[in-house]
């Protein structure tokens, strides 16, 4: 049996920062702040007069408070320019983009780490038969060379620019810096432009220009294609209202919310592949905001669908359709576990609305009308 009132707690915990952090700023604040009382903000879901089960539900969709969002871009865009300016200095022109979950705004956390691109460029890869009009690269090292030097000049001015914080530089993909000066954790990601045929033909589609991030360790470059995925995700989502990245944040936070086993199985599926998931739900999504219990019932139903069709599952792609989303066993096995949890939310939201059910009825989360 799920204990909701828990997950409750944890989901708040996420999205606001503990009781005692705010307490200590409001102390901060305030000498006369009382221990006895929480506070953090109330939110929308809490006000529900409805089961813990069912705000737990409202809560794992809704986004994160627009402050908190607007402050992690801004701290990543901060720690970006700061970098870009001292690269500049030392000849490695470049430009910044974020990418992942913050900008696409299916984060879960009110402190979410924020992934900055630094993109060199001075030199672009190019696929070819090249189609645009390209001048030759004025730099003729390989271009892992490039980016190592991009790295490592990186590496340099972001740990003499915060040498009282820590710059983790072990990641092969990314250097990550917590700061006691920045309210988010930044993650910097060098790397260069790739221009595809596809943004050669179309290059007044910005989105559809892709990267090659930087691997420290292998000293190869990884293709990725960040804005696509973001457009085509943003796109899809205002067709159906908000609910493609209204699921895709409920099956984040059931994944942080798993049990240590299930959740060591379940993160085989990362948050792009949820995302992709939720994208490939279609007509499923087509749910009113009033409505919004009915995005579990189908979500279950899609993830059900899913496992008992291995050639629909297999031949699922992620968004920008750079590659499969079910591109290793483990995924699978990460699927079964969503379902599970998507099921077991499922059914306990209908037990708490049906009290003397006992076959799980999609219709009654469907038909019940949420005032928020």
């Amino acid at each position: 049996m799920i204990n909701f009132d828990a997950r409750l707690s944890r989901m708040k915990d996420r999205r606001q920062g503990t009781r005692e952090i705010a307490l200590l700023k409001a102390q901060a604040q305030n000498s006369t702040a009382s221990p006895y009382l929480d506070y953090r903000q109330a939110e929308p879901y809490e006000a529900l007069t409805e089961s813990a089960a069912v705000k737990y539900a409202v809560g794992a969709m809704a986004e994160v408070a627009p402050d908190s969002t607007r402050i992690s871009i801004e701290v990543g865009e901060r720690v970006a320019k700061t970098l870009g300016d001292m690269l500049e200095t030392r000849g490695l022109n470049n430009v910044s983009r974020l990418q992942g979950s913050v900008p696409l705004n299916i984060h879960i956390e009110g402190h979410s780490d924020v992934d900055v691109l630094v993109i060199m460029t001075k030199t672009v890869l190019i696929e070819t038969p090249m189609e645009g009009s390209y001048q030759p690269a004025s730099d003729t090292r390989p271009i892992e060379d490039q980016l190592k030097e991009l790295r490592e000049n990186s590496e340099q001015c972001l740990k003499s620019r915060y040498h009282q914080s820590e710059v983790d530089c072990t990641n092969n993909k990314s250097i990550a810096i917590k700061s006691p000066s920045l309210a988010r954790k930044v993650d910097i990601v060098p790397s260069c432009w790739y221009d595809s045929l596809e943004y050669q033909r179309q290059p007044h589609e910005s989105h559809l220009r892709g990267v090659h991030i930087y691997h420290k360790g292998d000293h190869k470059t990884i293709g990725n294609q960040p804005f696509k995925h973001i457009k085509m995700v943003t796109d899809k989502d205002n067709i159906y209202s908000g609910n493609l990245k209204r699921v895709a944040r409920l099956l984040k936070n059931l994944l942080q919310d798993m049990p240590e086993g299930k959740h060591r199985v379940a993160k085989a599926l990362t948050s792009y592949d949820l995302a992709g998931i939720a994208y490939h739900m279609d007509e499923l999504l087509n749910v009113s905001k009033v409505f919004t219990l009915a995005l579990v019932a189908t979500t279950r139903a899609y993830l059900e669908y899913l496992l008992a069709n291995d050639d629909i599952r297999n031949n699922l792609s992620v968004p920008d359709g750079s590659r499969k989303i079910f591109n290793d066993k483990n995924k699978t096995a990460a699927l079964n576990v969503f379902s599970e949890e998507v099921g077991a939310l499922a059914f306990a939201i209908y037990k708490e609305l049906e009290p003397l059910g006992s076959t799980y009825n999609p219709r009654i989360l469907i038909n019940k009308r949420i005032e928020i």
